[in-house]
């Protein structure tokens, strides 16, 4: 791995359980080492993990990562969404609630938090992906450029009264907050409008491209760090690629080839970013209908 600089560690928050764990562990272990920035890893749990899972984990992490206390991560998120029933429900009752709110709520007195999902891996040095300062304002996330993976019907944006709001196709794979533009009243709001929870798996994605409406949002550019959908392909700038479980076991043999292909590189790629656009109701109903084709008649 990359040798560790003497400075304090960034630290990125990430997810894993018992399935995949050693297709989870090789990721980490490629962000570790391609990261030009000291990272540290605190890990979240989805209740499969047994101690020698854990003991596995942080050795083959070079000891860069520990695990949170799951029954103290809960009653802390829980104590600090007390007036928030909606928010506390999905919490107790789904890994994406632990995934978006767990991170929020384990250092309360820094105001940026960084997390990563375990299915990222890594292919060349890359500097800046995790930077305060890029953060500040806002949020950050992966853009999806094929879809709009959201819970939503197009004519939800239509509604009478209050509707929902959405920024184009992000996906939530990478989320660093600065927790302090979050506008609870709206999450709460939208967690509690069920008849919009038309995809109840997509739900928190919805909420988080609200939330991201709201504030000075940002995603990676998708030529550097792209999710892996069957038509799309891996540039010379690409130094990392999210790898989607669906479209996982045809990807990996041709993600090796061209790790072992491909030129080293000695420089870091710094990581761009650009400005999250907002969806409208036309856009968005093309895009269902663009997903309908995808995955209905397997064509991209």
């Amino acid at each position: 791995m990359t040798p560790v600089s003497s400075s304090p560690p960034l630290i990125v928050q990430s997810l894993i359980g018992k399935k995949n764990l050693p297709f989870y562990l090789r990721c980490l272990r490629s962000l570790l080492s391609h990261c030009k920035e000291n990272l540290h890893l605190l890990i979240h749990e989805d209740g499969s993990l047994k101690e020698i899972d854990r003991e596995d984990t942080k050795s083959q992490l070079d000891d860069r990562a520990t695990f949170s206390n799951p029954e103290e991560s809960r009653e802390r998120t829980l104590d600090q969404l007390a007036g928030r029933p909606n928010c506390q429900t999905i919490r107790q009752n789904s890994l994406w609630g632990i995934e978006f709110f767990d991170p929020l709520f384990t250092y309360p007195t820094n105001p940026i938090s960084f997390y990563m999902d375990a299915d990222i891996l890594f292919v060349r040095p890359f500097s800046g992906l995790f930077d305060s300062a890029k953060t500040q304002g806002g949020a950050l996330f992966l853009q999806d450029t094929q879809w709009d993976a959201y819970c939503l019907r197009p004519w939800h944006l239509l509604s009478f009264g209050r509707r929902p709001i959405i920024v184009r196709g992000i996906t939530t794979a990478i989320v660093c907050w600065d927790k302090r533009v979050i506008d609870w009243e709206y999450l709460e709001w939208f967690l509690g409008q069920f008849q919009f929870h038309s995809i109840p798996e997509w739900v928190m994605p919805t909420a988080q491209a609200g939330l991201a409406s709201l504030c000075q949002s940002k995603v990676v550019s998708p030529n550097q760090l792209p999710n892996l959908y069957p038509d799309v392909s891996i540039e010379q700038e690409t130094f990392g690629v999210h790898l989607l479980g669906s479209y996982r076991e045809e990807w990996l043999p041709k993600v090796d080839q061209y790790i072992q292909e491909m030129e080293p590189s000695h420089e870091p790629t710094q990581a761009r970013f650009l400005p999250c656009q907002p969806r409208g109701a036309l856009g968005y109903a093309f895009n269902n209908g663009k997903r309908w084709i995808n995955t209905r008649l397997n064509r991209w």
